[in-house]
């Protein structure tokens, strides 16, 4: 017999033995394979493949002759080109021709349902266990009616389906998904089994009752709740990809969660944790800056009200803690710019106008004299005579530090003087007046003549360290023999021992005195 159609579907001019590779190939041979998918692949036949093949007596009259249906080829069928069935669309096909290149919806997913066409899905419903007494996922009404009925395969398990139709009620480890088992189960619900489910079940994926959704998932941050409300903003649970946080009732301003469910932050116009005012935008000049109020010292320039604002508390550096810049005649002091502010335009005081502190000289002469000075007027006259001789200025004013018995060297000089004593060369010794020279400790020693040459002796002084007189002044500075004595300092010391030794030395010896700038 299939020798026989053989010869009608050549005779219809479908091809001679060429096309079938030999004029009755044998099934097992190697140049055609049977893979048992229910569709006639191009090199599968009839003989070879009666599982996937079937004969056709198509004469080319008729719809279904113009169709290529899944167990047919171009070997036998004259709708049949060699291309159908190649799983794409080719020239000169069409949905209607070759369906099994056109696959309609649904197609893919490895399940036969039930409204699906077996010519344009054949992987999915194909008649592979057809008569087993069982509707499988692979078969429908329209492929094996013998085993799937209208109820069977509708996806629905109705009662007495739980062991006939396996495609409906998978397996359970009870009855309680058998729909007319008076149980609302798994996967049942009042739509689809109403007699077992009377009330709305949420999570079976059907929206039942008064719920707004039912994705049948137990994922609550989608957009369908575990409680099978639609999720929202204000609900407590944060959803995922739209929301940013959800607090429920906590959310709104002044909160973590403002009350569109978007995190706090400064710049969004809500007042949030931590702030104090949030004007919406990211200007740190106005009057809200990083989301609390301007003020002087948080570091941001405030437009309008100030002039500059370094961010921290120190008054002394360029930008004082009024938010101004530092400037000569403030009162503060700029450290490393400023030596005094005093605050006045008097120029004549401690301080002058331009912040400077009046500066007095102090020197050790070059010259050496005996202990006969001629007294302490006699002393000074030596201490202006070398300030005139090296050009100082004010070189009248000069005076000896000395003492005599009765006559201290705090009593000669200007013990109210605030301003600098520094050398010839303009190094300071004391910064800060009398009291500076005369605590004990100079910045630098007395060891610059009048000329600026550094040298180390031990000048005729006869003072203590505050200034008052010692015990040994060569009879008031008018002996010049080795009957008297008299104190001296070191120009190599800068503490007390620069003007008291705390030792003496012969009258006749020669020795320096120090000068020092007193008007």
């Amino acid at each position: 017999m299939a020798r026989k159609h053989l010869l009608i579907a050549f005779s219809l001019g479908l091809g001679g033995p060429s096309c079938l590779r030999g004029e009755f190939p044998a099934a097992d041979d190697p140049h055609w394979q049977c893979n048992k998918d229910f569709v006639c692949d191009p090199d599968e036949n009839q003989v070879s493949c009666p599982d996937d093949c079937v004969w056709s007596e198509a004469t080319g009259e008729g719809p279904g002759a113009e169709v290529c249906d899944a167990r047919e080829n171009w070997t036998f069928v004259a709708a049949c080109r060699e291309t159908c069935g190649n799983g794409q669309q080719d020239d000169g096909e069409t949905q209607d021709t070759c369906p099994r290149d056109f696959p309609g919806p649904g197609c893919g997913d490895g399940i036969c349902a039930p409204a699906e066409d077996p010519t344009r899905c054949p992987v999915e419903c194909h008649p592979g266990s057809c008569g087993d007494g069982l509707c499988a996922l692979h078969e429908n009404t329209a492929v094996c009616a013998e085993d799937c009925t209208d109820s069977c395969g509708d996806s629905v398990c109705q009662a007495g389906e739980e062991t006939t139709c396996t495609r409906d009620c998978p397996p359970c480890e009870d009855d309680s998904c058998v729909c007319g088992d008076m149980v609302c189960g798994t996967g049942e619900s009042m739509t689809t089994c109403p007699q077992d489910c009377t009330e709305p079940t949420c999570g079976n994926g059907v929206k039942e009752g008064n719920e707004p959704c039912d994705d049948g998932n137990k994922v609550d941050t989608d957009a369908c709740t575990n409680a099978c409300t639609t999720a929202t903003c204000g609900d407590g649970i944060v959803w995922k990809g739209e929301e940013e946080c959800d607090d429920g009732e906590d959310n709104g301003p002044g909160q973590p969660c403002s009350a569109d469910c978007e995190l706090s932050e400064c710049g969004d116009g809500q007042v949030g944790p931590g702030e104090t005012c949030d004007d919406g935008n990211d200007d740190d000049t106005d009057d809200c800056a990083a989301c609390q109020p301007a003020a002087c010292g948080d570091g941001h320039l405030w437009t309008g009200e100030e002039t500059c604002d370094d961010g921290n508390t120190i008054d002394t550096d360029a930008c004082t803690n009024a938010c101004e810049p530092a400037d000569c005649g403030d009162s503060i002091v700029h450290e490393g710019e400023e030596e005094c502010d005093d605050g006045n335009q008097v120029d004549t005081d401690a301080c002058s106008n331009e912040c400077l502190k009046p500066r007095r000289v102090i020197f050790v002469t070059s010259e050496k004299f005996v202990g006969n000075l001629g007294g302490l007027s006699g002393a000074d006259m030596k201490c202006a005579t070398a300030a005139t001789a090296a050009g100082l200025t004010n070189e009248a004013t000069f005076k000896a530090w000395l003492s005599s018995g009765g006559t201290s060297a705090a009593k000669r000089l200007d013990t109210q003087y605030l301003g600098m004593y520094v050398l010839s060369d303009g190094t300071p010794v004391a910064e800060n007046g009398w009291a500076d020279l005369t605590d004990g400790e100079l910045l630098h020693a007395v060891d610059l003549t009048e000329t600026n040459v550094k040298i180390n002796t031990t000048p005729w002084t006869n003072t203590k360290t505050d200034g008052a007189a010692g015990e040994n002044h060569c009879d008031g500075w008018n002996d010049d023999t080795g009957d008297f004595s008299g104190g001296f300092g070191k120009t190599n010391a800068s503490n007390a021992a620069w003007t008291d030794a705390m030792d003496s030395n012969s009258c006749n010896n020669f020795a320096s005195i120090y000068c020092i700038e007193d008007p």
